[in-house]
């Protein structure tokens, strides 16, 4: 067939995407056709990649075709399969064993339509016999033919929902089995846009499970979270420290802070050990663990210190939605733990590394809904949310020079929450030069000769969660002598307040536009001037409410040579839904035309 006309960008088109599963052998067949559109479609798509797990997954590949209008030369030998070990999440700290077979296509030219066929078969054997999968009825890109075949036998319930439409399958009922096929023409590409909240997903798709309820894949949870073998000698002398520290509080802080510092991150799943964690004594002895490992090892020693403690899963990327999901096994990708005592419940994240002060103080990213993998769970569980909300103080006082003179500025910042969490990561893995580099660069967009004077100071109060650090800094161009009128001139731009009021590029919206939730950050700008320089000062107070953010500036005056402007950014709400985004858009530049003051120089 001849090259169709190409969209700009668009490389090639997919004339159809072919899925059919069978779930009583654990085999799916998969049949793909697309045609190459431009010369970088050549460049970028001549070749094939398909992922399996070779732990339980055999793939066989049935045909490679490429046709040039009504003739098609075969592309299957053997000989030519490449089979690599990419680890892409190697970055991650995971192992996962998954590998990739890559199929160079030989003499692929403009309008050339690629056809092959593949299978994959075998399941990971720790989900059993269970099934989920899912149905997409879009995809990112468009597609002439989309069609999904599902074969289940009749002695097997399967349940499905639609997410975002209400397409039903075509159902046959066979001898011994019941086939669902979903056949779509002309399937235009989802509808995509910048910022988009992580748990939001604008496509169509179907969703397909044999678990009967939460209560049935907990008790798959349950055997997996089993732990059958006492407690080593050194997990004992532990337990004997930390019962002497305090109270029950101090005795899971004691046990948390050793399992996030103390044993790695880093995960082997490969197979099985995707989903199973490893025994606690293994991960105690080689310190080091994925998700699930140092869960479990938490619970195991607070059980062991008389501590009601529980495996929570969750996912990360679906959060909230997961309460709108048809139980599942596989639809968790994280774990955390979940601790009871002295009537309070705590979640608990024993991969957070750098995290301080009491329980109340460690943060939690808002999962919304978890599995506690616990005897009494027959429903997800809502996820609480601790007090550890994230805040950034900083004070910025310059002592300014006249004109040709030396200028000075120190600059406070302190956080809480989130932000020392970020904050004593990046001073105990950053080198303190490399930093003190960054933030010298920072102002130096503004300021002209500036320089660190010494090195950084930081202290970290761990016992509230608290972390300052100050710098202090000379400035030989404070003053600018502008090109148009002739005078010097000093100004100063709040670019703290200014990053968290981003607008997205896709401004026209149909989905939400995500919002930086929980943040709350706080500027007081001093300034002050040469002895016996007045200055006269308008003042620019505003203050801003939106359903997302809110904003204040103020400004005074204290004696004749200082000025204060303090500022206060907080967000309120994780997203700004489509139908707001004007409102949104009009008080976000409403704060923009508030930020920047100055002086000149008379």
């Amino acid at each position: 067939a001849a090259a169709q006309p190409a969209a700009a960008g668009v490389d090639q088109r997919w004339l159809l995407l072919e899925r059919q599963m069978d779930v009583a052998s654990n085999e799916d067949f998969i049949h793909a056709t697309k045609q190459i559109l431009t010369l970088a479609g050549v460049q970028n798509d001549s070749d094939l990649k398909i992922d399996f797990n070779p732990a339980f997954q055999k793939i066989t590949l049935h045909w490679i075709r490429i046709w040039r209008g009504a003739t098609h030369r075969e592309q299957l030998n053997a000989d030519k399969v490449r089979v690599v070990r990419q680890e892409r999440n190697l970055d991650q700290q995971i192992i996962d064993g998954e590998q990739t077979a890559i199929i160079m296509l030989e003499d692929v030219r403009v309008g050339d339509i690629v056809d092959y066929a593949y299978s994959l078969s075998g399941a990971n054997p720790v989900f059993g016999n269970h099934f989920s999968a899912t149905v997409p009825l879009q995809l990112a890109e468009p597609v002439a033919r989309l069609t999904t075949r599902v074969l289940t036998p009749t002695n097997r319930l399967i349940q499905t929902r639609n997410h975002l439409n209400n397409v039903q399958p075509r159902v046959t009922r066979l001898a011994d089995q019941v086939e669902c096929v979903w056949d779509l023409a002309q399937v235009p590409a989802i509808h995509q846009e910048d910022a988009t909240p992580v748990w939001y997903d604008p496509g169509a798709w179907v969703e397909l499970s044999d678990a009967k309820s939460w209560a049935d894949v907990n008790h798959w949870a349950m055997e997996l979270f089993q732990v059958k073998s006492p407690l080593s000698p050194s997990a004992n002398q532990k337990l004997a420290e930390w019962r002497k520290v305090g109270d029950k509080e101090a005795q899971v802080v004691a046990a948390l802070r050793f399992v996030q510092d103390e044993v790695r991150y880093f995960g082997i799943e490969i197979g099985v050990s995707a989903e199973k964690p490893a025994d606690p004594n293994t991960v105690l002895a080689r310190r080091f663990g994925d998700c699930k490992d140092k869960s479990l090892l938490l619970v195991t020693l607070l059980r062991g210190l008389g501590i009601e403690a529980y495996p929570v899963l969750v996912n990360t990327r679906m959060r909230h939605t997961i309460a709108d999901c048809l139980p599942a096994a596989d639809c968790f990708d994280h774990c955390i733990t979940v601790v009871r005592f002295d009537g309070q419940t705590w979640f608990l994240d024993p991969t957070a590394s750098y995290q301080r002060g009491p329980l109340a103080a460690h943060y939690l990213p808002r999962y919304g809904y978890g599995l506690v993998v616990s005897p009494k769970t027959t429903a997800l569980t809502p996820i609480q949310q601790n007090s550890g909300e994230p805040l950034t103080a900083t004070t910025e006082s310059f002592q300014l020079g006249r004109k040709q003179g030396l200028s000075e500025l120190t600059v406070v910042t302190t956080a809480v929450g989130r932000d020392a969490d970020a904050l004593r990561e990046m001073f105990t893995a950053t080198k303190l030069a490399d930093i003190e580099k960054d933030y010298t660069r920072f102002y130096a967009d503004s300021y002209n000769g500036i320089k660190l004077n010494g090195n950084i100071e930081f202290h970290d109060d761990e016992g509230v969660n608290q972390f300052q650090f100050t710098q202090h800094y000379t400035i030989d161009q404070a003053w600018i002598k502008s090109e148009n009128d002739g005078r010097y001139h000093c100004s100063f731009y709040p670019y703290m307040m200014a990053t968290p009021l981003r607008k997205p590029a896709d401004l026209q919206r149909l989905c939400p536009f995500q919002v930086t939730y929980p943040q709350h950050l706080i500027l007081r700008t001093e300034i002050t001037l040469p002895k016996g320089v007045e200055f006269t000062y308008t003042k620019t107070d505003k203050e801003v409410t939106d359903n997302a953010f809110t904003y204040r500036k103020t400004s005074s005056r204290h004696g004749s040579e200082t000025l204060i402007l303090e500022y206060g950014y907080q967000s309120m709400a994780e997203v700004v839904p489509a139908n707001r985004m004007a409102e949104y858009l009009y008080n976000v530049d409403q704060v923009s035309k508030s930020l920047g003051d100055g002086f000149s120089w008379r």
